[in-house]
Parts: C-alpha cells; structure tokens; sequence
C-alpha cells in the first residue's frame, strides 16, 4: 500500500517525463485509488493505485464517471481480456460482439460467419476475447449491463486464469 505522497511523487515524475501540466492541483480519493488532474490535450488526468502505485492514464474522449467505472472494472490497462461469464440475451450479446472482438473469421462485408463463430463460442462459458483494446466501449459495457444481456470480467492479459483484478 502506498501514500499519498508516493503517489504524488508518481505522478511528478510522469509530469516531468511526459511534460504534461497540472489542470488543478485538487486531488480526488476514490477509495482504492486516487485522481490527479494532470495531462495534455486528450487527457483529463492520471488514476495512482492504492495497492501498488500503478499509474494509469485517462483519455479525454469519456466522462469522468466512465473513466473510474472503466478503471474499477479493469478496463485501465490498453490491452485487456473479455471473459463472458453467463449469456442471458444471446442475441444481443452476439451483435454486442460482433463488432467489438477482434478474433475470428477474417473479416468480410457478410457478418454471418462471424455470428456463427461467436454463437459456437458462446456455448462453452466461460470463453475469453483478446487481448482487445476495450477502453472506449466502456459506455456500451455499462449498458450491457443495464440491459442485463451477459455478465463479464475484464482481465489484464498476463494474468493467470482465474484471477482478475478488482
């Protein structure tokens, strides 16, 4: 576990290799991690973790409620594992997909095999995506969720398999 001090020194030294500029000096504490609004132009700042002192970087194209809703469901990693847990909509969870798993048939202006591909992989749960780059789905997966359509982990991939990151 780190301080907030470690932390802030984290951060300095991403501000000073980086050259990025402090927004506001205000940090927030969101319980397992702290915000700092530090960046540039298609940054609204940095997230240090508690537990480790990892730093992440948030983009500028998601509010800041997705970023941490994306951070505290793992999707702060550039490249991450999809593990579909349960299907309870497969047909929306196939188009939800679709588009979004890069794996599979080759790409071609007919869908369907696709489909086909993601509807065999379905069947054996759980089954894992990636490494994808997930973060600017993050708003889709919330709504997934919402709509109640699958249920999901997202894993770093050097992760062994049946850990995930909380």
């Amino acid at each position: 576990m780190i301080t907030l001090e470690q932390a802030r020194r984290v951060v300095q030294v991403y501000v000073e290799q980086r050259e990025a500029a402090w927004f506001d000096r205000t940090v927030l504490d969101r319980g397992g991690y702290w915000f700092f609004r530090v960046g540039y132009v298609g940054s609204c700042g940095v997230i240090v973790d508690k537990a480790d002192g990892r730093l992440s970087v948030m983009g500028s194209a998601l509010s800041l409620d997705d970023c941490f809703w994306g951070h505290e469901h793992g999707f702060s990693p550039d490249l991450v594992r999809l593990r579909i847990k349960k299907v309870h909509d497969e047909g929306r969870t196939i188009e939800f997909l679709l588009y979004l798993v890069t794996a599979g048939p080759p790409r071609q202006p007919n869908p369907n095999p696709k489909r086909a591909w993601l509807a065999d992989r379905l069947r054996a749960l759980p089954c894992e995506f990636g490494p994808e780059r997930l973060w600017l789905s993050i708003p889709s997966f919330r709504e997934s969720l919402n709509q109640g359509w699958f249920e999901f982990d997202v894993l770093e991939p050097c992760e062994q398999v049946g850990h995930v990151r909380q």
